[in-house]
């Protein structure tokens, strides 16, 4: 899952890592998952494309001395395209790939750990998926045991709202950690039924294909939640967090409905962090933001969050990415009486929808994914986001 290359899948591993590289250090559309070996080398080792990979070295704090010059990485691309022309003419299989492993760790793992999912992430992703938290079934209160384990872990108290024939609810608050503020974060761990046999791939076994991350409820909102969780249980510091659970949104939020009034009541909070959010077909990100007015009547951002917003997207321009914002909510009115954080936002609520997702996310039907190039950089928003919280704090007190 770009982390590392293997010797039977070479080919698509490298042109998929080189595919986000490549989009990332020219500012290239999102929507192409995999780009020929032969044109990653027009790319990459042509005069811009060099000097587009110095640029990005100086964007994600990479030594410009780990790449290769221009003529050396073009060697390495003919040395490997010979190859497997030769290959082909021969009916072989290189399955050493020495070419493409030379390639993978002279373009690519450079930019590793900047691009790709964290190893952890994933593999709490991929926990997360196994559970088949439908409507009714006995893994809705696997997962809320699963999350109330990592986040107590987190130094988080958490707070178990129960009823009979319902869902968990949790509440998870965590002091300030040498920041000050407060955020409040919404999401949900439940799952909408698909139709299993119109999958590709096991909707309960995450799958990588080409870049994208496969299984039930990835985009709504699986992904995001297991980095959120990883990428705060790493931060040593962060501003106050309350973070609100439920796991019955795909089926109307019964039980949040009647406790969030009360939950949400007293909460003061800096900024409020939804579920998720999307980037476009071409990694354009939406910035999905707003503040809360009478009535809940969605308003520009105020000045405060226009300077966040500011700040996430210099880290959207790292990732070669432009930005739009967008003053409503996510779209969540498929249900009666629409989402129950979203109607009881206070008023003056600074309200703000980033994530993973794109259109090609498909939620709520077969083959539901999300873009690998995603994660990364929603976990430097999330770091960068609190930092801003932290400063916007600290001036209004």
């Amino acid at each position: 899952m770009n982390r590392s290359i293997s010797m039977f899948t070479a080919t698509a591993d490298l042109e998929v890592a080189l595919t986000t590289l490549a989009n990332t250090a020219l500012g290239l559309p999102r929507d192409v998952r995999r780009i020929p070996l032969v044109r990653c080398r027009e790319l990459l080792a042509s005069a811009a494309g060099h000097q587009g990979l110095l640029d990005l070295c100086e964007r994600m704090g990479v030594s410009p001395a780990s790449i290769p010059s221009r003529e050396a990485l073009d060697r390495m691309f003919d040395d490997e395209l010979l190859s497997m022309k030769a290959l082909k003419l021969h009916r072989g299989r290189n399955v050493y790939s020495a070419g493409k492993l030379a390639l993978w760790n002279a373009l690519w793992v450079p930019f590793r750990d900047q691009l790709a999912p964290d190893a952890e992430a994933l593999a709490l992703l991929a926990e997360l998926v196994a559970l088949r938290t439908t409507e009714g079934n006995e893994a809705l209160g696997v997962c809320a045991n699963v999350l109330t384990e990592r986040l107590t872990a987190m130094g988080f108290a958490v707070q178990r709202i129960t009823r009979e024939g319902n869902a968990p609810m949790l509440v998870a608050r965590r002091p300030a950690r040498e920041m000050a503020g407060r955020v409040v974060l919404y999401g949900h761990y439940d799952a909408a039924e698909t139709p299993h046999e119109a999958w590709t791939s096991d909707p309960w076994t995450l799958t990588e294909r080409d870049g994208r991350l496969y299984g039930c409820a990835v985009g709504d909102n699986k992904a995001a939640l297991a980095l959120r969780i990883v990428a705060l249980s790493r931060m040593a510091r962060s501003p106050e967090i309350v973070w609100v659970l439920q796991g019955e949104e795909e089926r109307g939020s019964p039980l949040a409905r009647e406790a969030l009034p009360t939950v949400m009541r007293d909460l003061d909070a800096t900024l409020w962090l939804e579920e998720n959010g999307y980037c476009d077909p071409d990694g354009t990100q939406r910035m999905i933001a707003r503040t809360i007015g009478p009535n809940g009547a969605s308003h520009a951002p105020d000045a405060a969050l226009d300077a966040v917003i500011r700040a996430v997207a210099r880290d959207a321009s790292a990732w070669g990415l432009a930005h739009r914002v967008e003053v409503r909510g996510l779209n969540k009115d498929f249900f009666a009486g629409g989402c129950p954080f979203n109607r009881n936002l206070p008023v003056g609520a600074r309200y703000l929808a980033l994530g993973v997702n794109d259109p090609a996310s498909t939620i709520h039907r077969p083959n539901e994914s999300v873009p690998m190039w995603t994660f990364a950089l929603h976990a430097r928003q999330l770091e960068t986001v609190f930092r801003e919280v932290d400063r916007l704090a600290r001036s209004a007190s």
